[in-house]
């Protein structure tokens, strides 16, 4: 009875507004400490003469019709090329920590060049930077996959890098829709209801080490190409995960190992500032989902995600927010061979997302998706006996590997 009364008492608005303000309080202590303590670092090693070679580390970028999105993150110490052939778990541990230590340089000048335009702009106090290019009419249509030119111009420190390139995506006018897609257990195996699993993939695995859902490598393949691999890609896939920017090059590498097809990974923060330390940590999906459906407002998005998160509330929003923009949503069963509690959650959001009419679907594997795909015409009728043959591969290759 007492715990009853504490209950209720808690939700009043007085409780309310003390959280808020201890919650305020607490982000701007820990900010605080996080920037002295940066600060602090820094001016030890230039006094010691270990101040780093400043060099970019560049995020894939994209343009939608009107502008170039390019961002990346100005660091000491980016990430290095692993070996995945002879590296083994203390490599991987050392690379893991390399990534999360991250030094990055603050109010680093820097330039881009892309589609004739250039534009200059400095790095964050967590050495982030964003660049946004307008795209110059009348220089024709670039490939799908076009370079960006970074450079850092001035960074206060005696050595810097000179410049660095990054992959832009170009969605072509006549793309017939995009891809919106979750990373982990939607198309990267993590184990996301068992934190040990979790935690030894992160730090002592590699992109190579990470295993992909059957069969997702050839699915995605085929939306992009709209069925048709002797075809130019087509259909743009954006990547968004809750995941922290610091494991940005290890998703693209596993990308690149596992055939998946490349596109831009939109990850988040894990700073201490505001909206950062103490946000949502799924919430951004759909802040970066809402964004992309406004960048592309002439596109129609197929959206991805997976039972062990929040990816079914998030993409019921965004089809309450956004109805026929959206044509379909998959949400992958994490556990397909029985019915669990995230089932039932899910179920209440295929509701709701049906109600705003769009259709949302819990899948347990890609040869379903497939067979969901081609009912709304998502690729043609053949491409099943492909994706079906390659989720079928992918199984029996996942067999002997688990094999004594």
């Amino acid at each position: 009875m007492t715990d009853h009364v504490e209950t209720q008492q808690d939700e009043t608005p007085e409780f309310d507004a003390w959280r808020d303000v201890f919650k305020a309080w607490l982000t701007q202590t820990a900010s605080s400490a996080d920037d002295v303590m940066d600060s602090g670092v820094r001016r030890l090693r230039k006094r010691l003469g270990h101040s780093g070679v400043p060099a970019i580390q560049p995020y894939i970028g994209y343009a939608d019709r009107d502008s170039i999105h390019l961002h990346g993150r100005v660091l000491t110490n980016p990430p290095i090329d692993p070996d995945f052939q002879t590296d083994r778990w203390w490599h991987n541990l050392s690379n893991a920590i390399r990534r999360f230590a991250s030094d990055e340089v603050p109010n680093v000048m820097l330039r881009a060049t892309a589609g004739g335009t250039v534009v200059t702009t400095h790095s964050d106090r967590e050495g982030y930077f964003r660049l946004e290019l307008p795209r110059e009419p009348g220089n024709g249509a670039p490939l799908f996959w076009s370079p960006a030119i970074m450079q850092i111009v001035e960074s206060g420190l005696p050595r810097q890098s000179s410049s660095t390139t990054c992959d832009v995506m170009y969605v072509p006018d006549h793309a017939k829709f995009g891809i919106i897609s979750d990373i982990d257990d939607t198309i990267l195996h993590t184990g996301a209801i068992d934190i040990a699993t979790m935690a030894k993939l992160t730090f002592l695995g590699n992109a190579r080490t990470r295993a992909p859902l059957c069969g997702v490598a050839k699915l995605y393949e085929m939306l992009q190409h709209d069925g048709d691999l002797n075809r130019d890609p087509l259909n743009p896939i954006f990547y968004v995960s809750s995941s922290p920017w610091n494991l940005h090059d290890l998703i693209e590498d596993f990308l690149e190992l596992n055939a998946i097809p490349k596109g831009p990974i939109l990850l988040r923060d894990l700073g201490f500032d505001k909206d950062k330390f103490f946000k949502e940590g799924h919430e951004h999906k759909l802040v970066k989902t809402r964004r992309l459906l406004q960048q592309f407002d002439s596109l129609r998005f197929v959206l991805f995600g997976d039972s062990g998160q929040e990816d079914a509330r998030l993409y019921a929003a965004a089809a309450k927010e956004f109805g026929s923009r959206i044509r379909a949503i998959f949400i992958r069963d994490i556990d397909p061979d029985q019915s669990s509690e995230h089932d039932a959650r899910v179920d209440v959001h295929v509701r709701a997302s049906r109600d705003a009419g769009v259709p949302m679907y819990l899948v347990k594997d890609s040869i379903e998706v497939a067979r969901i795909a081609i009912e709304h015409q998502l690729f043609p009728p053949t491409v099943l006996d492909e994706v079906v043959a390659a989720t079928q591969r992918d199984r029996q290759r996942k067999e002997n590997f688990l094999q004594p």
